[in-house]
């Protein structure tokens, strides 16, 4: 979604191309299968039947719900420019603005889409924290969990809470863990990959000065320090930056 977006944005694609690809994939997106509104990890692509072992991933799901917050938003900004356009313009038969109405559309699809993902499911209330999927064939949460900030799971977190799916304790319940690295410091991940904490960044705000903001500035310096042990270059870092 945020590929077509941005291949509006810079003018590879027209306005006509984007809504049908968009519509395209949310016509999709609304037939498949879903267990409490979240997609299942793995589909067959030609009957659109969940893949065994049908899986629900607590990440990808938060993802795919913080895309549709910010496809959303570029509707919706979309729609105001339509809706100035056509106030502006003279009236005619001749001259219809068929966008308006598909863009409407989606943003409704995209609404039901969000109020119906609950992530309270895939939450530990005990521990405060999300599990990492829910096993359908098991029928339970999977025992191993997302217990840190520095993780690309905090987007799932960020959803959940402004969804009121969960309550905004659980962002203080995300690990804090410092290590160091030439007399900086900086948040622990699971496996400090430039992409668990540079992701999110792609849709959540970073506000310079802040733990998050430090963190992704110390995962940058600790890979270019790693680099150079390794006498390679930043380009063949397979988590690369």
């Amino acid at each position: 979604m945020l590929a077509v977006i941005s291949a509006y944005d810079l003018k590879y694609i027209e306005l006509e191309e984007l809504i049908d690809t968009l519509n395209k994939m949310f016509n999709t997106i609304t037939k498949l299968q879903k267990w409490n509104g979240h997609l299942y990890n793995w589909y067959n692509t030609k009957t659109l039947e969940p893949l065994i072992p049908r899986y629900i991933s607590t990440v990808d799901n938060g993802n795919f719900i913080g895309y549709l917050y910010t496809t959303k938003q570029f509707l919706i900004d979309t729609l105001q420019k339509n809706i100035e356009l056509n106030t502006n313009s003279v009236r005619s038969e001749d001259h219809d603005y068929p966008q308006t109405t598909q863009i409407s559309q989606m943003i409704q699809t995209i609404d039901d889409i969000i109020n119906n993902t609950d992530f309270s499911i895939l939450y530990d209330h005990k521990k405060h924290i999300f599990s990492i999927g829910f096993d359908v064939e098991q029928n339970k949460l999977t025992n191993s969990y997302y217990d840190l900030l520095a993780s690309e799971a905090r987007q799932a977190s960020l959803v959940a809470i402004a969804k009121k799916d969960v309550s905004p304790k659980h962002w203080h319940a995300l690990s804090r863990t410092l290590t160091s690295l030439n007399k900086y410091k900086g948040l622990i991940s699971w496996s400090g990959t430039a992409f668990e904490y540079l992701m999110p960044n792609i849709n959540i705000k970073e506000y310079e000065g802040s733990l998050l903001d430090e963190a992704c500035r110390f995962l940058i310096m600790s890979q270019m320090e790693y680099a150079k042990r390794l006498r390679i270059t930043l380009g063949n870092i397979r988590s690369g930056i």
